[in-house]
């Protein structure tokens, strides 16, 4: 064979390599929107442009979506595109007997055994080992979160049975991380509540959004967002039940109906929240059963930790009494900061508002070892109770009159006994693995910086930490600091940290705190300068302006490029041989130029 035949033949197999998207739907017989779904089932995605050799662009068109050879053999292999016929089968003969022959009794019967199709082993195929699966839940657990705050509507493509499920996972997903002390840290944003934990050696972040009443935008496609979620809650569904069984826990987990009216979300599966229910309902009808109780013991069941209610479980549990929990493996290897995490809030109790985030505070108070009371019959501790040690509450302006007012009138008398703080000290707190100060933290007062644990740059941090300590350092060797202060009201902040029952003094508190607040920030101006003129040099004054340069440059390239596109092919040919002769006249000028350095130097 000639060898121009050979060349012939290699450019059309390499040429085959890549198909068109309507070449394998006509394969295939399959729509675009079940074909869509089926690439978004197998995780197959179309090649960029840019990923085909120089060679063969040249019969390949930028507007049209390719895939390879090897993608269409694993779709044509799939069991679903059978699912798929027998659905639109099935479609088909309901409408014939709904509206031709009106046959009610067969269209119920049709319904009955319409035809589904299942995703389980594409996710076994997938993800043969569950470390495997576990590393991408990260995007399954901020899309699945974020789903089921969507109120149900079909016309768009948001789907109710969805919505439900992804509900009862996400609970699922937070009781399981609190109850074996999971997370690590956390973040506030914009955004709503970062959240990572550490499961089987892996860390994963999730987003629990903000509350919002939803905006439904016409360029988004929620059809392909189904697709999605339909595809995450199989994954996460098949993760749960591998981890509640790795870490001696009963899946799906008993879900009490009377925590569930109450709308407690993670809370609902949880035994500690369901005895105090118990007991007051028991006194009320005062039954003569064996399982009655008396005062006495009501606060036994409010002090008990969770780890002895699931190794000592309940009578009316029936079976699942004989379930054991024991040690694994990968819950024996922790360090000393796994262990500081769990017993970080270990005899300590907060008391939540109903303006709180109270899902993501509970997740966390109860993962580091708390207890949490709320207002509530279904709370352990009630408000006035004196064993509380926090109070988690933000007060603003407007609301000191309006909502809060009952219950800031009572500050006065628990001022000395527990501390009022704001949510960002729980996240402060878990971070640091810390349990830092309340002063900071106070009731309408100026938080601290709220910096994000999900950085790596250690430069960034050191200079955080060199800021801190050159703040302290000039606070506590300041002379005037020290003599402006008058003796008396020094005692009065001997008095505040000693508790003392004097209500004249937060008057005193609040102005020492707004003279810290003053010269803290004329430290920071004074060491901003300290620094700009140590730091001076003309190098680096030379080095911005080269930089800024740079930057023009880059702009007006990217600029040309743009209006390039919007060019026809003639004009760009054009473009493109004035730019070649433009570069060869500069690259002649240049040797020129160095021909004529070289002989004066001699």
């Amino acid at each position: 064979m000639h060898i121009h035949k050979l060349k012939s033949k290699a450019k059309k197999k390499n040429q085959e390599k890549y198909l068109t998207k309507r070449k394998i739907q006509k394969k295939l017989f399959l729509s675009e929107s079940e074909f869509r779904r089926l690439c978004i089932f197998k995780g197959i995605y179309p090649k960029d442009y840019k990923d085909i050799p120089l060679k063969l662009r040249n019969k390949f068109y930028k507007n049209k979506v390719y895939y390879t050879r090897s993608d269409y053999k694993k779709l044509s292999n799939e069991k679903i595109i059978q699912d798929f016929r027998k659905i639109k089968t099935g479609l088909k003969r309901y409408k014939k007997y709904k509206l031709s022959l009106e046959d009610n009794e067969k269209c119920k019967s049709i319904i009955r055994n319409f035809p589904k199709y299942k995703l389980d082993h594409i996710i076994k195929e997938r993800f043969p080992i569950l470390v495997y699966a576990v590393e991408q839940l990260n995007d399954a657990l901020t899309a699945i979160i974020a789903y089921s705050f969507l109120p149900s509507n079909e016309n768009i493509g948001i789907k109710n049975n969805l919505i439900n499920q992804s509900i009862i996972l996400r609970n699922h997903f937070h009781y399981y991380t609190y109850k074996t002390n999971k997370i690590k840290k956390g973040f506030i944003s914009v955004k709503g509540y970062y959240l990572q934990a550490e499961i089987l050696q892996k860390k994963i972040t999730w987003l629990i959004p903000h509350i919002f009443t939803p905006y439904f935008d016409k360029s988004i496609d929620f059809k392909v967002i189904t697709n999605f979620i339909e595809y995450y809650v199989t994954l996460l569904r098949f993760v749960l039940y591998k981890l509640y069984r790795l870490d001696g826990l009963s899946y799906p987990p008993k879900e009490y109906t009377d925590l569930k009216n109450e709308k407690l979300n993670h809370l609902a599966f949880d035994k500690n929240f369901i005895t105090k229910e118990i007991a007051n309902e028991l006194e009320a009808k005062e039954s003569t059963e064996q399982n009655t109780l008396d005062e006495s013991e009501i606060p036994e069941f409010e002090e008990t930790n969770q780890e002895n209610e699931i190794n000592e479980p309940s009578k009316n549990d029936g079976k699942k009494k004989k379930i054991e929990t024991k040690p694994i493996e990968h819950d024996i290897i922790n360090n000393d900061n796994t262990k500081s995490v769990k017993n970080l809030f270990k005899n300590h109790i907060f008391y939540i508002h109903s303006n709180m985030p109270f899902d993501v505070l509970s997740i966390i108070i109860l993962s580091c070892g708390g207890t949490i009371c709320w207002n509530s019959l279904y709370s352990p501790y009630k408000y006035e109770d004196k064993n509380i040690t926090h109070e988690i509450l933000e007060v603003s302006g407007e609301n000191m009159e309006t909502q809060n007012s009952n219950k800031i009138n009572n500050i006065n008398e628990f001022a000395y006994k527990r501390s009022f703080i704001q949510p960002q000290y729980i996240f402060d707190c878990l971070n640091s693995n810390k349990i830092l100060s309340c002063e900071d933290y106070n009731i309408n007062k100026t938080l601290p910086v709220h910096l994000s644990p999900f950085i790596d740059d250690d430069n960034y941090k050191d200079l955080v930490k060199k800021d801190e300590y050159t703040i302290n350092k000039m606070l506590s060797e300041d002379p005037q600091y020290n003599k402006s202060i008058p003796k008396n009201k020094t005692n009065s902040q001997n008095q505040y940290n000693n508790y003392n029952d004097n209500e004249n003094d937060m008057s005193e508190d609040e102005y020492n705190n707004a003279i810290r607040q003053k010269l803290r920030n004329d430290a920071l101006n004074n060491q901003m300068e300290a620094e700009n003129e140590n730091n001076y040099n003309p190098q680096n004054s030379i080095k911005q302006e080269n930089d800024l340069l740079n930057v023009k440059k880059i702009s007006n390239q990217e600029n040309i490029k743009r209006n390039k596109l919007a060019l026809s092919k003639k004009k760009r040919k054009l473009y493109n041989r004035i730019e070649q002769a433009e570069n060869r006249q500069k690259l002649t000028i240049e040797k020129f130029i160095k021909k004529n350095k070289n002989k004066k130097s001699k």
